[in-house]
């Protein structure tokens, strides 16, 4: 049985998350690179912009009152708001092989997640073909339909982005464990109250918490039901392990980048921090190597 490797539990801020999940990505294009499965748990809550999204979506100051970090993601979509939720990171070497599509690749990711989410007693499925809706959907992220959305019923129960680079694939995600969507809201800049409720309304109903849908799990049973959805779909084994040295010292070389105001701001829009290059043109989002789901 093949092993990947599972690193455990971190608590940690946002950009030691995303300078994290750079690195492993950057990493994942050599010969002994195994694929590594991670949880995140944010410390202090943050809310996490995509790489494209623009700046003045957020309310900064009510974010600083509220003790919530503003970070910027290296993959697409909008804001997502990381308290009482679960994050997975996912990523894959180059030397694996994968289907060629994107929604393919996502699809076949996908079978680790709809497998936790059935030992929740939940029965999602991936709707391809949507995306309709996105470019007007606003600046929160479940709030948007992609071209394949994981959904129970009418109701978007995860939301995730792929950034590649050489063949190498990260794909991270969030699940809403309760709905704190009052608050994500109030973290935005809307042009009046009226526009604000309107878009709260949609997106309370695209999207779903687990609690909304009947689950009250803790993180910790969730990760586990991660865990074992991982292990039975793809047949490996996961194993307990740490960061190998040219990991650690490359994930701790990017965190101040992710920390920077020009990184926030982005104002370059096409460049990851130390310049990483990116793969293909997307299909999604139009933009290089990103994919939103």
């Amino acid at each position: 049985m093949e092993t990947w490797r599972f690193i455990p539990r971190q608590a940690d801020d946002g950009a030691s998350h995303m300078a994290l999940d750079q690195a492993l990505l950057e990493c994942a294009t050599g010969p002994s690179f195994p694929p590594t499965l991670r949880f995140q748990r944010w410390v202090p809550p943050a809310l996490s912009l995509g790489r494209f999204q623009k700046l003045e979506d957020v309310d900064l100051e009510a974010c600083e009152a509220s003790g919530v970090e503003v970070v910027r993601r290296p993959t697409g979509g909008r804001s997502i708001l990381h308290l009482d939720d679960f994050t997975y990171s996912l990523v894959l070497p180059s030397r694996m092989p994968l289907p060629s599509g994107v929604v393919e690749t996502y699809s076949l990711i996908c079978r680790g997640i709809v497998a936790a989410l059935r030992l929740l007693g939940l029965e999602p499925v991936i709707r391809v073909g949507g995306g309709t809706r996105y470019a007007r959907s606003g600046a929160a992220c479940f709030a948007a339909s992609t071209q394949a959305d994981l959904r129970c019923g009418d109701r978007k129960i995860c939301g995730s982005a792929q950034l590649r680079r050489g063949g190498a694939v990260l794909q991270h995600g969030s699940i809403l464990l309760k709905d704190r969507s009052e608050l994500h809201f109030g973290l935005l800049r809307f042009e009046g109250e009226e526009e604000r409720l309107s878009s709260l309304r949609d997106y309370r109903r695209n999207c779903a918490s687990l609690e909304e849908l009947g689950v009250n799990a803790s993180w910790e049973e969730v990760a586990e039901c991660f865990r074992r959805g991982f292990e039975e779909s793809f047949a490996v084994r996961l194993r307990e392990g740490g960061l190998e040295a040219g990991e650690e010292q490359r994930w701790r070389s990017l965190i101040p980048s992710y920390r920077s105001g020009e990184w926030l701001r982005n104002p370059r829009r096409l460049e990851l921090p130390s310049s990483l290059q990116t793969g293909r043109r997307g299909t999604s989002s139009g933009l290089p190597g990103v994919y939103i789901f």
